[in-house]
């Protein structure tokens, strides 16, 4: 099957900020592809994706190559191009769910959060760029953290968003020549399934406190800004990072 759509592959996209990133482009008009190793919450999304565009899903494990290429591969057979590639799964490495010292971080914790957070979208890229080399275009946003550039979240979730971005600016100079944008969005507290409950109220009320617009990001406000990335609005830009956290940057 050959797709005249476009097709936006958005990892994470079951629950949180990829799903709300998956709503807004399917109102942008692209064909959607949710990526989650989360079985139940995948259906769950599918069967309630909107009537115009109904979500494709697919099981993958973005932290394992073959799982990857695979569901590469099933898009590209699909829908013959992949012209937008979201990376937003991510998880937290949380003990006792609270951020731990970096001499109390299990290895297992460390090594799962930079599988996930990181290689998984060099996985999606390596296996991307071939499909958006044909077309000689290609938009690719990965979602990261202001947690990349201050001393927030935990350990090793930091350093799988610093990373993150550093890889992301290095691609961008890789791809620019295939007309290929690579960029960044930086959020700070967003309220999804995995950050609900972190800390309980006051924590809660401390991000507020610290964040100079006075309130919590949603999904809605990071979609907005990929929706911006993924536009010609902004083909100019690439190797860019959008700090889509409320002005918590600037603290």
């Amino acid at each position: 099957m050959k797709s005249e759509q476009k097709v936006a592959v958005i990892t994470g996209g079951a629950q949180g900020i990829g799903n709300g990133i998956a709503y807004r482009l399917a109102r942008e008009g692209y064909a959607i592809v949710i990526i989650d190793r989360d079985q139940q919450a995948l259906s769950n999304a599918v069967s309630g994706s909107p009537d115009k565009c109904r979500f494709t899903g697919i099981q993958a494990d973005v932290s394992d190559e073959t799982s990857v290429s695979d569901a590469i591969a099933a898009v590209d057979q699909h829908f013959g191009r992949l012209d937008v590639l979201v990376n937003s799964a991510g998880i937290l490495g949380l003990v006792d769910n609270k951020p731990p010292a970096v001499e109390a971080t299990p290895l297992d914790t460390w090594q799962r959060v930079i599988g996930v957070n990181l290689t998984g979208p060099f996985l999606m890229c390596r296996a991307a760029l071939p499909i958006m080399r044909r077309r000689n275009w290609g938009r690719i946003i990965n979602v990261a953290s202001r947690a990349a550039r201050v001393r927030s979240g935990d350990p090793a979730y930091a350093a799988s968003k610093g990373g993150l971005l550093t890889f992301s600016r290095y691609l961008a100079g890789e791809v620019a020549k295939y007309g290929i944008t690579v960029n960044s969005i930086a959020p700070s507290r967003v309220q999804t399934p995995m950050t609900i409950g972190i800390g309980g109220d006051e924590v809660l009320a401390g991000k507020v406190a610290e964040t100079p617009l006075g309130r919590i990001g949603t999904v809605e406000d990071m979609a907005g800004a990929v929706a911006f990335l993924v536009s010609d609005d902004s083909s100019f830009m690439t190797g860019a990072i959008l700090d889509v956290n409320g002005g918590s940057f600037m603290q």
